[in-house]
């Protein structure tokens, strides 16, 4: 399948009000289709302006009836597939979106949306992108998001950059007569690290992005300018913990290898804290800054946890403000828990609040 914007026109009513959304985001939620959704998956899929980088590949009728059951029974199958987008505000399906695994590669995720015409270019899609690959790097670690896109339709391109997809060159076609070749993008990936695999390439690695973190203003412990030593001490100190089992180090790569991003849990800090886990250093390359890669970092670090951290029940985190920080965290479900103004002092004449915030580790609300 291919991610692009794919539209609609009409409305179409909520349906039963005890159906909970699969994924809410800002504007729209996404829920599990029904086959009460064939009047409008035709209507979304037999608009042809929205075919115009594809026009070959419009579905008739009976062909949408057809992929309208495919998409239940990947439902039933894997708890997963493309669903209905509805606007929050109304009610309207207004789109088709969601992740299903390949048919040529059962271990990836294609990414897919189409959106009513009268909805394009609103940033509905970017959004929606951008939720389902974080979703996926939480719940579906397994797998890798992937999405195929027309070389001449640069704004879905753009989407899948933007979305946190990295671009792999072009392979594969449509399944058409004549069909020209196609972009290829994957998520990075994000994996733990253990003590033994560090060596001095991961080490330089680590210290070479946390300095250009530290020096494009990143709260990750020090201020622009600070010593490339400094920072190697500091390192040390999180690997000493990783080595003692006090820790753990997860970094994100890009499909060709680069790093990219890391974080770390700290954990076992005995009682009454065996329970609670605590961020530190999340960090993305700042060249990277706007491409979705920190809430993937930060989706794919609370599977791992609950993976690997059977015995954690709350994760916890302390931030810097002034940075938009508490925006960002809130969207991956985390809720401030304190704040202490003046808290942290940067130089004589900046004080940032030191704030708090955690979250459940099953993603239930925080009592």
């Amino acid at each position: 399948m291919v991610l692009e914007q794919r539209p609609s026109s009409g409305a179409s009513a909520l349906g039963d009000p005890s159906d909970a959304p699969w994924l809410t985001t800002e504007r729209v939620l996404l829920r599990r289709p029904t086959a009460d959704d064939l009047d409008d998956y035709v209507r979304l899929h037999s608009d042809p302006r929205t075919y115009a980088h594809a026009p070959t590949s419009m579905p008739t009728p009976a062909r949408c009836r057809e992929r309208l059951s495919d998409d239940l029974a990947d439902w039933e199958r894997d708890e997963l597939g493309y669903a209905a987008v509805l606007d929050r505000t109304t009610g309207s399906v207004i789109g088709w979106a969601g992740l299903r695994h390949k048919d040529s590669d059962p271990s990836a995720l294609n990414l897919y949306y189409r959106l009513a015409f009268d909805r394009l270019g609103a940033g509905l899609g970017l959004e929606i992108a951008r939720a389902l690959v974080a979703w996926a790097s939480e719940q579906r670690p397994e797998a890798v998001v992937t999405a195929m896109v027309d070389e001449t339709n640069a704004a879905s391109r753009r989407t899948a950059e933007r979305a946190g997809l990295l671009s792999c060159g072009v392979r594969g076609r449509r399944d058409e007569p004549d069909a020209e070749p196609m972009l290829y993008f994957e998520a990075p990936r994000v994996a733990t690290v253990s003590a033994s695999a560090i060596d001095d390439m991961l080490s330089d690695e680590i210290v070479d992005l946390w300095g250009r973190v530290n020096d494009a203003g990143g709260s990750v412990g020090f201020l622009p300018g600070a010593p490339r030593v400094a920072v190697a001490a500091a390192l040390e100190r999180h690997l000493d913990d990783l080595r003692g089992g006090r820790s753990l180090l997860c970094v994100l790569r890009e499909p060709a290898g680069p790093l990219r991003g890391l974080g770390l849990w700290e954990h076992d800090r005995g009682f009454p804290f065996e329970h609670v886990a605590g961020l530190k250093r999340l960090m993305v390359h700042p060249a990277m800054q706007g491409r979705n890669l920190g809430r993937i970092l930060l989706g794919a670090m609370v599977g791992i946890a609950r993976r690997e951290l059977p015995h954690v029940e709350l994760l916890r985190l302390d931030y810097r403000d002034g940075l938009g920080l508490g925006e960002f965290y809130a969207r991956a479900g985390w809720t401030e828990v304190g704040r202490l103004p003046r808290g942290l002092k940067l130089s004589e004449t900046d004080y940032r609040d030191d704030v708090a915030m955690a979250r459940r580790i099953d993603g239930l609300p925080l009592r």
